[in-house]
């Protein structure tokens, strides 16, 4: 996709008279080509990993090219990834903190539809009571399952942003946890249904 593309969609789901429908429908497009780009980069660095692989059986003469193009891999277009994590994050961001406004604003219906969720799977969830954007796109990952039936299918483009969202989250958060990880233990209690 072209930049002017991708801007098109920011502006489109940036107008104040979009609705709730066109702006998850232009961030779950935006998280998808994220997706693939960082696809790409995660498959270079696999080339350059195997051509190491392919001159390990001649160590010790290769160690030089063997660390060089293990080094390179490592490396290899570092801050576009960084930027692309990032930029998965923030719309995740979103996704989460506004999951209950989208929900309420396209129903249940309108999400799973949105959504590409399967008709088989929308039965079974809505015996269970309301079920929430998160829900339906992180926790049961039930993005595009309608494409995927049968198949464990945990990729799609608004749960790569949910789950860096909550890496980013994790990490933020992981000091305070590393000092009292177990500093007042949770009071457990059972809970009839």
């Amino acid at each position: 996709m072209k930049a002017e593309h991708l801007r098109l969609l920011v502006e489109l789901s940036d107008r104040p008279t979009a609705t709730v429908r066109t702006r998850l429908i232009a961030i779950r497009r935006l998280c998808r080509v994220l997706a693939q780009e960082l696809d790409v980069i995660r498959a270079e660095r696999r080339a350059l990993r195997r051509q190491a692989g392919r001159l390990r059986p001649f160590l010790p003469f290769t160690k030089l090219a063997v660390a060089d193009l293990e080094r390179q891999a490592a490396s290899h277009r570092y801050d576009a990834m960084n930027d692309l994590c990032q930029a998965l994050a923030s719309f995740g961001r979103l996704l989460v903190l506004g999951r209950k406004e989208i929900a309420g604003a396209l129903g249940f219906d309108g999400l799973c539809d949105l959504l590409n969720v399967n008709p088989v799977q929308r039965v079974a969830l809505r015996g269970e009571g309301p079920v929430r954007l998160l829900e339906l796109v992180f926790v049961e990952a039930l993005e595009d399952s309608a494409e995927h039936q049968g198949e464990s299918w945990k990729d799609g483009p608004l749960f790569n942003a949910c789950h860096y969202a909550i890496v980013e989250f994790i990490r933020a958060n992981a000091s305070d946890a590393r000092r009292a990880p177990v500093a007042s233990p949770p009071k457990l209690r059972l809970v009839k249904r």
